[in-house]
């Protein structure tokens, strides 16, 4: 049901606390989309679920009419129905304005007003900020999208940096890489030549004994002989 009606402002209302009696409402819908006495009823709710004691400002989902935001003083409590993706902010704001406009007009009623007694004399006040709040909607949806992108610009300028970083430290990789195979390559040299090195000593070592080995046996054979 919440979906078959247009407007972004549905139904604004005022009630006193003291004996939880609405003393004025605005509904700004066709009747025949959300009959306002399903708004009567989801504000008696509101007044009767003591939930106005525990948070003195709420947003309640519901199903039936879209959202719930209310904001209550000790003397009374001012409910404003909107649709879902209606902006929260822009809903306490209108709520901010119907507390202070209704308050300078009609403070001197509040305690003694009977339940519905202010609706039609209220019904200027409130259809004008509703309209006008129903009527901003449009482009609080646009600063939304607007804000929308910014977060994406900032999401995607951040992961170009992180690309870069990652280049960089990509580069550096590289360059240790670069430098480690040159090591590997003088090392093998090095390496190399050391291996030639031993194999000459060795082979100088092997003729050495060679000889010496030659000339012991020449001294212990020629005495013999001879």
């Amino acid at each position: 049901m919440e979906g078959e009606s247009g407007a972004h402002v549905r139904y604004v209302a005022v009630a006193r606390l003291a004996d939880r009696a609405p003393i004025a409402e605005y509904a700004a819908v066709d009747s025949r989309a959300l009959p306002a006495s399903l708004f009567a009823d989801k504000l008696d709710k509101v007044l009767r679920s003591g939930r106005v004691g525990e948070h003195a400002r709420l947003t309640i989902t519901d199903h039936d009419v879209g959202a719930i935001h209310y904001d209550a003083d000790p003397g009374c409590l001012y409910l404003v129905v909107a649709a879902r993706e209606y902006p929260q902010r822009s809903a306490f704001k209108l709520l901010a304005e119907v507390r202070r406009d209704f308050e300078a007009t009609f403070a001197d009623e509040v305690a003694t007003a009977r339940p519905g007694g202010l609706s039609r004399p209220a019904r200027p006040l409130l259809k004008g900020l509703v309209d006008r709040y129903d009527e901003a909607a449009g482009g609080d949806r646009v600063a939304a999208v607007n804000l929308q992108v910014e977060e994406v610009q900032g999401v995607m300028a951040a992961n170009i940096q992180s690309v870069l970083r990652n280049q960089d430290n990509l580069e550096t990789l590289l360059d240790k890489s670069d430098a480690m195979r040159t090591e590997a390559a003088t090392f093998q040299r090095s390496a190399g030549a050391v291996q030639k090195q031993l194999w000459w000593q060795n082979t100088r070592l092997m003729i050495i004994i060679g000889v010496l080995v030659v000339i012991l046996l020449l001294v212990i054979i020629l005495p013999i002989v001879l």
